[in-house]
């Protein structure tokens, strides 16, 4: 099979796949976890939106990855909690 040439089709595909998940009814993950959870899934989107940008030719934009930084380290002092 050959490889895709475009891959911001699938990219975007992706994060709709994981925004749909968030109107989804959590079936055993814990109360005290459930923030936790949704985050986890905003930085995935936000993860891939950068790929995406990547994608279209963008440069990296440090803000944006500051932000994804800062979220990451925000989901581990949550885990800590």
């Amino acid at each position: 099979m050959a490889k895709r040439q475009n891959r911001l089709r699938p990219i975007d595909h992706e994060i709709r796949q994981l925004e749909s998940l968030k109107t989804l009814e959590p079936i055993t993950t814990p109360d005290e976890y459930l923030v936790l959870s949704e985050e986890l899934i905003d930085i995935a989107v936000a993860a891939l939106r950068e790929v995406y940008a990547l994608e279209e030719g963008e440069h990296p934009d440090p803000a944006r990855l500051d932000d994804l930084y800062q979220r990451v380290y925000l989901v581990q002092e949550m885990a800590r909690s």
